[in-house]
């Protein structure tokens, strides 16, 4: 084994290497991969062993380091990092662990994902954007009629088949389109990484050959279907119609091929049944031809008309065009296609998935090869390039290796040419070589880029070295494996592992630009020839300038001349370092190696091999070295980072221009380095010159006569004189193009035109010239030549770093142009034109596309409509559309309404001034709902003078009848006296709500101040005072004024007053407090005193203030009052008996928030059972215990008659709220099964509709955890029998006897509108858009409904459609969504029905507050007390009237305010204070991180990660705690006032604020 390495490359010994371990020796069914990341430069190991995955970074045992460490519950079969694509293309890396039954995704976040496999794998493949996978089929004998090729685009897609395209064996104009289907198919290999083409390499073990396939983004051709699409207009070649072959076809294997059956049609609102495609069928042949109708598998793709969900788009792996096979290199033999499944027997599981990605045949392998002996697979496949950038794909054997050669071509197809065969026991890619490494016969290693050997690899240091690496016997080297740029592994057959590593080709940035210049100017056998010599001899020298040795080695083929140099009077002048001294061809062995053996092959007559010469094959070639070379030489000049090269390379080039006689280049030269004029070399004769014109580069090369300085052209240009086009060698001469483009605009006058290009620059070398499109198109753009200079810097991609390595001289034009575009540059620029500027402030702006706010919304100034709210922030988050300005004008009610009503001719003036009065009376109704939505819209946004009194805007209910806007009133027609009082009440609530709750000037005295004189206003006042309670001022009323209020005994005013000061008190359990509710609470008054005339509306008023004060607490005597009050008696008072079902709706809601929450964990309430009492006033039942109220005390009712029955007509909703809010989020299933549906018909008979809606809500809010947004959940609670007759009953046929399908309908959508609003309790405020999209699914299913409301029943189908409206609000709080604004602004328009009535009304519009809360600021929190409060002000039961407080109190519409957080973040300039846009990094608790732009709306507080940065105090007068921090942006910084503080009484958040400096420059 012994050899003689003295004209090879030497290997390299970097350490031992063991995977995963340090000292325990590695197991049989260990697992590792290796890679490196290309950004930071490190190299990442995943080690598989067991269960358990290791993510070692560094692959030296000394220096690795434990990243990740990953365990799985099974065996871990395969492990790789892969990566998904979310919609922006935003990246989600992951590591992949495949095991026997699933596929374990860690993600970089932190989540997992667990993805089943409902097969058995034989292997996976990451790709771009994905993942592969190959099913195992149960037997290999035959197959089982399924697809085995599928691919996961996403952690949470299924998985879905790969279609298969090929040409048709006999008929060339159609394709076959099919599947993979017999076992006997194989993938070897898979090269799907985003940096490599996307290969998949199959094996056919039936006919022993290899395919190559391009995996590529399926196209609608590319779907098995009954039709076929025509080809997109960019395709280049004609699309042939596509054959589905079927069982009836001739194969030679018998392959089970059938038609493929129609596909499942998405389940959905829209969804339609497909309709038969056009397709011709004889004898068993489906020819399908083009533009026959649309494909089922396409026809599930859902379009922007249609209500189904939109599928997850993924990056393509190439562009549009490359969806086209590729010409074959080889003849197809049909007989390997016949295992390919084509239709039917998908199996009923894969029916409804749709292919994403498609296999394009590229390549066969030929029948009979006579280079392989036997047909068995490779078992090693790679890609590798070699240093002329040829590629190929490597096949390895047991015994040789072939390399298929490929190329792109300019349509993006792939193109394979013949295979060549190397012998080869095993090899592996180099990649920062572009060579192969190839162990050969007895231990030989020899380095070949392509087919073309270029050293041995001496394994000297590896076969001699320390023992701990293996002894060096024969046959020593068993594998070589893990291979990363130009280092591997060597695995010994001691058992040991060794890292290696060759030498790298040309490690200086100047030698790689010459020998990238020569490869594009020598012929191809020439270049290889040079490339190999000066390998070996550049490894063989001990020097460190790797430059000095590239020119002493190009000078080694010039002859110096027979007489010495000029003698120099300074005697160091001999004893320089860098002198260029010639090699002699004996001395470097390795030099007359290759000129020995390269002389023959490359079949040149004229080269003679002579010592003299040494490398005298590229004598001939002088000419084009010294032309291309020189290019280089005026290259280096334009680097400050390489102008320290040019030396060096002068004195080569210096050489062979004084050989050649070229006395121009050599005056060059020695102009640029005069020492040079004391040498002189040999001169090429007369007849040498002749020879050798024959070899000269036959390009087209610039004239020889003066040689090509291009800092004396650009002077010429610059100076607007006649300049010859100079040469160009791209890619070499890239930075000379640049700056020639450059120099170029900035010397052409203003309103010029651009010359083209071809004018000024020479191509040379065989690219040819590039498109100058862009450059000749900047005359179109702008007229400056500052501009266009900008412009051209942007399209070349130079940023400011790389501007900093230009000359100084250079870049003088360069900052000019800066200068002048610095201060106002246009807004039409790219981004990284803005960079180039120091301006990418514009450039932030323009991306997040934030405009000035161009939205005003001033009202006259001698009428106010409640909305002047400041519109600078809502003018930024909404800066597009006109919605701000449409919800003011759907929420004023200060103006006249319009009036339009048409007189008949058989209509009377008085008949027709009722019918005026009439519609009027049904407008007012919407406008007197109105207070309640502007109420929600104006929260916390105004900040009122101390000095001056809160404007209540008017309640106008006066109309105008056009043309002549004739005055209509409501004097001719009966309404109630009373209509206007609760509207009064919440139009004064919505003025209070105005004010912010921040405001510390605010005191009694100014709240007494707004105290009305007039009667007429104490509704509005009393409602004002309702909102200081709940946005937490009312505090600050003192107990002298609260009497005063409290002795007038205004209904309302006492009403507020009770509700308001126990809202800004919630859950303390104040005794004083708790005195004043025991005054309008019987209940709660000692045995025996004496009787108060106290209203129903202040008892429920009292009720739900001991509610708020007790809130959470669980005091058991308020439990016990509550409890009892539920099921109180009516009493002998008349008063005592209205308005019941209120009271005791109260009495349960007030119980529910004392028990909040807390479920069987209170044991001072075990003894009460409470549940077992709620569960009887809820379904009925005797009486268990006497009522202790004092209305029962007073006798029998002589109006009501219950007996000991329990009236569940009054009972229920306040005993299934309770019992929904004491278990909410406990997830208690014996609570919730409690609360189910009756599953019969007979026990839905004794259930009400709106009873059925409570249940369903109650259900969501114990099961908090198990709510999803999905149709399916929702069905979930709704009783078989329901499901299957809700849609029945039409008048056919199929009607049942004795069922009530408008009972089962009402069941049916009270039962969806439940589970809408315990989503959309479940889901506030997040914006989810899973859940939005089920909410507007059902929401369109009941506006469907409207057109057939007598089937369902109109109350019914009202209660539910305004409910699923506000439960689909919920999600949207705070967003200004605009599909739900169009659906309010169509529900608000019915005026006719006379469903539809003032609490519709009122439903709508708090909807449309809740998109806009707050002017856009403010969203919803799910905390316990939140929700509760939610549930209080959204009870789906509306009032019929005004003045309707029956089914519930008209003032705990209001209590949304407890549940509402500000949530908004906006920047500010701190200069101007103008709203400023900043990219916020928003990280979760769970590690997500969300890019917002400011202004916007953040999560909840608490589901944000709070992290304790470095912060700088800075004085600002405005915010006496304000700290400032540096951005990663370096010409913005934040200033941050005080963190968020929280209110103690209301649970406000204060509004937090950022303040932006831009730095100067």
């Amino acid at each position: 084994w012994v050899r003689d390495y003295h004209m090879a490359v030497k290997l390299e010994v970097l350490h031992k290497y063991c995977p995963g371990r340090e000292t325990v020796p590695l197991l049989c069914g260990d697992i590792w991969s290796v890679r490196k990341d290309k950004a930071t430069g490190r190299t990442h190991e995943l080690f598989v062993s067991g269960n358990t995955v290791t993510w070692f970074e560094g692959i030296d045992t000394a220096n690795r380091l434990v990243k990740n460490l990953y365990c799985v519950e099974t065996t871990a079969l395969q492990a790789y990092w892969c990566q998904f694509y979310e919609k922006g293309n935003a990246i989600l890396r992951c590591v992949c662990v495949r095991e026997s039954s699933c596929l374990t995704l860690f993600m970089e976040t932190g989540a997992v994902h667990y993805v089943p496999l409902p097969f058995l794998a034989h292997g996976s493949w990451p790709l771009d954007g994905g993942i592969m996978v190959e099913r195992k089929a149960a037997s290999d004998a035959g197959h089982d009629g399924l697809p085995t090729l599928f691919t996961l685009l996403h952690p949470l897609d299924d998985l879905c088949p790969i279609t298969f395209r090929r040409p048709a064996a006999n008929s060339p104009d159609l394709t076959v389109l099919g599947f993979y289907s017999d076992p006997r198919f194989r993938v070897l290999q898979a090269f799907l990484d985003p940096d490599s083409p996307p290969f998949v390499v199959c094996y056919d073990s039936s006919a022993g050959k290899h395919l190559v396939s391009v995996l590529l983004l399926a196209t609608p051709q590319d779907i098995p279907s009954h039709t076929h699409i025509s080809t997109p207009s960019h395709s280049r070649t004609r699309q042939t119609p596509v054959r589905v072959l079927s069982s009836s076809d001739p194969t030679p294997n018998n392959a089970h091929i059938t038609p493929v059956p129609s596909i499942i049609q998405c389940v959905g609102p829209q969804a339609h049944a497909p309709r038969p495609s056009p397709v011709s069928i004889k004898g068993g042949c489906v020819a399908i031809k083009a533009g026959s109708g649309r494909s089922p598998f396409v026809s599930r793709v859902p379009t922007p008309q249609s209500g189904g969900t939109r599928m997850r788009s993924s990056k393509s792996l190439s562009p549009p065009h490359l969806a086209r096979i590729s010409p074959f290199s080889q003849t197809v033999n049909s007989q390997s296609w016949s295992t390919f499944y084509s239709e039917e027997s998908l199996g009923q599981c894969y029916d409804a998935l749709v292919p994403q990605r498609c296999l394009h045949l590229v390549w066969q392998e030929p029948g009979d090869p006579d280079y392989r002996s036997s047909f068995v697979p490779a078992t090693s496949v790679f890609l590798t390039t070699d240093v002329l950038g040829k590629s190929y794909i490597a096949f390895l054997f047991t015994s040789q290796v072939w390399l298929l050669e490929y190329i792109r071509a300019q349509d993006g197809s792939y193109v394979c040419g013949s295979i060549h065969p190397l012998p080869a026991l095993q090899a592996i890619p180099l990649e920062d070589l572009s060579m192969i490494l190839i162990l050969q016969q007895n231990n030989h290693l020899g380095l070949f880029t392509g087919t073309h050997k270029v050293s041995d690899v001496d394994m000297t240091p590896l076969l001699l070295g320390p023992s701990e690496y293996g002894e060096g016997t024969p046959g020593s080297v068993v594998k070589l494996r893990d291979t990363i740029d130009s280092s591997f592994s060597v695995v010994l057959s001691t058992g040991g592992m060794v890292r290696c590593s060759v030498p790298l080709l040309h490690r200086h940035p100047s030698v790689s630009l010459c020998v990238q210049a020569l490869k594009l100017a020598l012929p191809t056998d020439v270049f290889l020839a040079m490339v190999s010599s000066y390998y070996v001899s550049s490894h063989m020298l001990i020097t460190s300038d790797l430059l000095l040795h590239f020119v002493q080695w190009m000078s080694s083929c010039v002859p110096l001349s027979s007489s010495q140099p000029h003698a120099s009077n300074d005697s160091s002048s001999s004893n320089r370092k860098d002198c260029i001294r010639p090699v002699d061809l004996d001395a470097v062995p390795a030099l007359k190696f290759f000129v020995m053996q390269h002389g023959q092959a490359m079949g040149h007559t004229q080269l003679e091999v002579t010592p003299s010469l040494g490398l005298a094959f590229l004598l001939q070639y002088a000419c084009t070295i010294l032309s291309v070379l020189h290019l280089v030489y005026e290259e280096l000049k334009l680097s400050v980072l390489l102008t320290g090269d040019c030396e060096s390379l002068a004195k080569l080039l210096h050489r062979y221009a004084s050989w050649l006689g070229w006395s121009l280049y050599c005056d060059h030269y020695q102009r640029d380095f005069p020492s040079l004029y004391l040498t002189e070399y040999q001169v090429l004769d007369s007849g040498e010159s002749s020879s050798m014109e024959g070899g000269v580069f036959t390009h087209t090369l610039f004239s020889h006569s003066t040689p090509p300085h291009i800092m004396a052209w650009l002077q010429k240009l610059l100076s607007r004189g006649k300049v010859e086009p100079f040469p160009v060698l791209l890619p070499v001469t890239r930075r000379t193009l640049q700056l020639i483009k450059v120099f170029a605009l900035y010397s052409i006058p203003p309103h010029t035109m651009v010359p083209p290009l071809s004018d000024l620059v020479q191509f040379l070398g065989p690219l040819g010239a590039p498109l100058d499109k862009p450059f000749n198109q900047l005359q179109d753009k702008v007229t400056s030549p500052y501009e266009r200079v900008i412009l051209c810097l942007a399209e070349e991609e130079i940023s400011l770093s790389e501007l900093e390595t230009f000359p100084v001289s250079l870049c003088l034009p360069i900052w000019d142009c800066v200068a002048h575009c610095h201060q106002n540059p246009p807004s039409s620029w790219p981004s990284n034109a803005y960079d180039i500027i120091g301006r990418n402030d514009i450039a932030k702006s323009l991306s997040s596309e934030v405009t000035k706010p161009t939205l005003k919304m001033e009202c006259p100034h001698d009428q106010d409509d409640g909305m002047d709210i400041h519109m600078e922030v809502l003018g930024c988050r909404f800066p597009k559309d006109l919605r701000v300005n449409e919800v003011r004008r759907m929420l004023q009610s200060s103006k006249p309404v319009r009036v339009v009503v048409m007189q008949k001719p058989e209509t009377s003036d008085h008949e027709f001034i009722e019918q005026q009065e009439t519609h009027l009376l049904a407008i007012c109704q919407r406008t007197m709902s109105l207070p309640v939505g502007r109420g929600m819209f104006t929260m916390a946004t105004t900040q009122p003078l101390p000095t001056a009194a809160l404007v209540i805007p008017k309640l106008n209910l006066i109309g105008r009848a056009p043309p002549r806007n004739a005055t209509i009133g409501l004097d001719h027609i009966e309404k109630p006296s009373d209509m206007q009082q609760w509207p009064q009440f919440h139009n004064g609530v919505a003025a209070g709500l105005k004010i912010t709750p921040c405001i510390s000037e605010m005191d009694s005295t100014w709240i007494v101040f707004n105290r009305p004189i007039s009667d007429q206003a104490c509704n509005e006042y009393a409602g004002f005072l309702l909102a200081l309670g709940l946005n937490g001022h009312l505090t600050k009323l003192s107990s002298f004024d609260i009497y005063e209020h409290l002795q007038e005994k205004h209904d309302l005013t006492v009403v507020s007053l009770l509700l308001g000061i126990s809202a800004a008190r919630v859950g303390t359990m104040s005794p004083t407090l708790t005195s004043l509710l025991a005054l309008y609470l019987p209940p709660l008054l000692p045995h025996g005193s004496a009787d108060m005339e106290i209203s129903r509306v202040m008892q429920t008023a009292a009720m739900m203030g001991i509610g708020f004060l007790y809130s959470g607490s669980g005091h058991r005597r308020m439990v016990e009052v509550m409890l009892n009050e539920i099921a109180c008696e009516p009493g002998p008072d008349l008063e005592q008996a209205k308005d019941r079902e209120c009271y005791a709706l109260c009495a349960g809601l007030s119980l529910g928030m004392i028990v909040l929450g807390q479920g069987r964990s209170s044991v001072a309430l075990l003894d009460l059972n409470i549940e077992d009492r709620l569960c009887m006033l809820m379904n009925g039942g005797l009486r268990r215990q006497p009522c202790t109220t004092s209305a029962a005390s007073c006798g029998q009712s002589h109006l009501i008659l219950e007996r000991e029955v329990v009236n569940t007509h009054v009972t229920s909703p306040g005993a299934i709220l309770a019992l929904g809010l004491m278990y909410l989020k406990t997830n208690d299933s014996n609570i919730a099964a409690k609360l189910d549906v009756p599953a019969t018909q007979f026990g839905l008979d004794f259930v009400r509709p709106d009873f059925l809606l409570l249940r369903a809500l109650s259900h969501g809010l114990v099961m908090w955890d198990h709510v999803m947004p999905t149709q399916e959940w929702i069905h979930g609670h709704i009783p078989p029998f329901i499901l299957e007759n809700a849609s029945g009953g039409g008048g056919g046929t199929d009607m049942t006897p004795g069922l009530d399908y408008q009972s089962l309908r009402q069941a049916y959508l009270s039962i969806v509108a439940g589970c809408c609003m315990a989503m959309g309790l479940r889901f506030v405020g997040t914006c989810n858009q899973a859940a939005f999209q089920c909410l507007l699914a059902n929401m369109k299913m009941m506006l469907s409904l409207l057109s057939a409301a007598e089937q369902v029943g109109k109350v019914t189908l009202e209660m539910c459609l305004t409910t699923t409206l506000l439960g689909l609000s919920l999600v949207m709080c705070g967003s200004g969504d605009l599909a739900v604004i169009r659906i309010i602004r169509r529900l608000r328009t019915r005026m006719a029905s006379a469903e539809v009535n003032y609490g519709s009304h009122m439903a709508t519009h708090m909807a449309l507050g809740l998109l806009f809360l707050g002017g856009g600021r403010y969203s919803m929190g799910r905390h316990n007390r939140a929700i509760a409060a939610l549930v209080c002000s959204l009870y789906p039961v509306f009032p019929a009237s005004s003045n309707d407080n029956r089914g519930h109190l008209q003032a705990l519409r209001h209590l949304y305010v407890m549940a509402a957080e500000p949530r908004v973040l906006v920047a500010r300039d701190a200069r101007t204070t103008r709203v400023c846009p900043v990219e916020v990094c928003v990280t979760g608790l769970q590690g997500e991180v969300q890019i917002v732009t400011t202004p916007c709306l953040l999560p909840e507080w608490e589901t944000i990660h709070k992290n304790h940065c470095p912060w700088w105090c800075v004085p600002d007068a405005s915010h006496s705690r304000a700290a400032v921090y540096c951005s990663p942006v370096p010409l913005v910084s934040v200033v941050l006032p005080s963190p968020w503080q929280r209110c103690s009484v209301t649970g406000f958040y204060f509004q937090s604020k950022i303040l932006a400096y831009r730095v100067s420059g």
